[in-house]
């Protein structure tokens, strides 16, 4: 990333009245960003996200391409943006659905061009249909309308660019960002990057997806508010989960409770599937049947995440279905806890994510040597327990985009470590294989005092240019607040 464009990014990031969201103007400033990136020889094509069907007629609730979102604010599907940075007269058009109100009345109502045109500060709006037209014209140096009209005589509707194409040094930018193995089916993009290429050879294809990467891994004010309400939100639906748990027999109760305390809180739905586990249940990382048994003697860990305007949380929290842990319980609770504290300390720009993950199995190799769960404090062996990243970028995605390296203010990360006690799979492993016959008789007994346990806290930061914000403290964290938490919320519930 260039420096102008580095000190733009931080410009926006500082500029805009957080109050009123992300707005027109933001949205402009974030495409004149990836038009200053991509240069004025250069057109960027972005698709909108296709419907996702689920099964046989029934689709799931639309969500747009989070990368066309960022740019515009549209959550239309069939829309595309197009970005021609060397053109002043046509420098940006959206193609969407125009109009059609024997299609709104199945399917909701369409927004208008002025619509559009509010919402995304984009001054040329067109249809759908014409967006084949306009890149055939763009090319080939030809006029265009939005209409649809041939324009006799015109002038072409880009002409700097067909220069480019002239001189061969025409770019056309596409978001090729998943690309399948050779013998895979190719995506919609590149397919569509084979049939420009087999009619226009003459043009150079590149990447757009760093240049939003980079962009997108630093938060505006605005997005800060949202993902601050996002993050909000879900502090309150894991306090809804811990005082459920005091009484839920069933994964599924506080599965809904959490989705209750979501729509209650202003959020449209969840960020990604809530994880509900029970007992060793907590021990999968990716657990999402959330339908099993609670028992009062169990650990619950409850993994979730509220979509509020786009943005999303992600915030895990282990505690007591009874509202105390055992000793062991709170022995790896107590463990995970101090690792989490020891990352977040250092979660400061500058710093990078392999730091962050360095100290992460650091502290947790102390603390599962103190368990007696490994007998060296090694990588190794630390991942026969913790098997997962320390944490990741959150934003439009729970594991948003973005560059795993060197921390920058702006920032909003998650920062997850964990410890899951299995004991069948640690003892089949090869690295509890190669331990010595005392030590294996060492581990083996510990594996049997905390066969079972899985506890992860996971929380969202914000990295600034000085000490990192906590921004999801709303749940306790500590298995003394925890305590605390729920032990009053039994004592202030209502009797039956």
């Amino acid at each position: 990333m260039t420096r102008s464009l580095a000190l733009a990014i931080a410009l926006l990031t500082t500029s805009v009245n957080a109050a009123e969201g992300v707005s027109s103007r933001e949205y402009a400033a974030r495409r004149q960003l990836v038009a200053s990136a991509i240069g004025p020889r250069s057109i960027l094509v972005m698709f909108s996200a296709q419907p996702a069907r689920r099964n046989g007629s029934v689709e799931w609730p639309y969500r747009q391409n989070d990368n066309l979102y960022y740019l515009t604010g549209n959550t239309q599907p069939d829309s595309a943006l197009v970005l021609l940075p060397g053109e002043p007269a046509t420098s940006e058009v959206l193609f969407a659905r125009e109009r059609n109100p024997q299609q709104e009345r199945w399917s909701g109502r369409i927004p208008s061009a002025e619509e559009l045109r509010a919402g995304t500060g984009i001054a040329t709006i067109a249809g759908a249909d014409g967006l084949n037209g306009f890149i055939a014209a763009v090319l080939e140096g030809r006029s265009w309308s939005p209409a649809g009209r041939p324009l006799s005589f015109a002038d072409p509707i880009a002409p700097s660019f067909s220069e480019a194409v002239r001189r061969g040094e025409a770019e056309v930018w596409l978001l090729m960002e998943r690309r399948p193995p050779l013998d895979g089916d190719l995506p919609p993009v590149l397919e569509y990057a084979g049939r420009l290429r087999a009619r226009y050879p003459e043009i150079r294809f590149r990447d757009a997806t760093p240049v939003l990467r980079g962009l997108r891994e630093v938060k505006t004010a605005a997005e800060l508010e949202l993902m601050r309400r996002a993050i909000d939100i879900t502090g309150d639906a894991q306090l809804a989960a811990m005082r459920l748990a005091m009484t839920a027999t069933n994964e599924k109760q506080i599965d809904d409770a959490i989705d209750r305390a979501y729509r209650e809180g202003g959020a449209c739905c969840w960020g990604f599937p809530s994880i509900v586990a029970a007992g060793a249940n907590a021990t999968t990382l990716h657990y999402h049947a959330n339908d099993a048994v609670i028992r009062r003697g169990d650990l619950v860990l409850t993994d979730i995440g509220a979509d509020y305007q786009g943005y999303t949380a992600d915030v895990t929290r282990t505690y007591p279905a009874g509202g105390r842990f055992t000793a062991e319980q709170r022995a790896v609770h107590d463990a995970v806890f101090r690792a989490q504290e020891e990352v977040i300390r250092i979660a400061r720009a500058g710093n990078t994510w392999r730091e962050l993950s360095d100290k992460a199995h650091q502290v947790l190799g102390e603390e599962l040597l103190e368990l007696g769960l490994i007998t060296r404090n090694e990588p190794e062996q630390v991942r026969m327990y913790f098997f997962h990243g320390i944490g990741h970028h959150v934003g439009l995605q729970v594991h948003d985009t973005g560059r795993y390296q060197q921390l920058r203010p702006g920032m909003v990360i998650a920062i997850e470590p964990g410890i899951y006690v299995r004991k069948d799979d640690v003892l089949a492993s090869p690295t509890y294989a190669k331990l010595g016959e005392e030590e294996k008789s060492r581990v083996a007994g510990a594996l049997e005092r905390y066969n079972g346990i899985g506890v992860r806290i996971e929380d969202n930061v914000l990295v600034t240019g000085g000490a990192p914000e906590h921004l999801s403290r709303k749940a306790p964290r500590s298995a003394a607040d925890i305590e605390k938490f729920m032990n009053g919320a039994r004592v202030s519930s209502p009797a039956p």
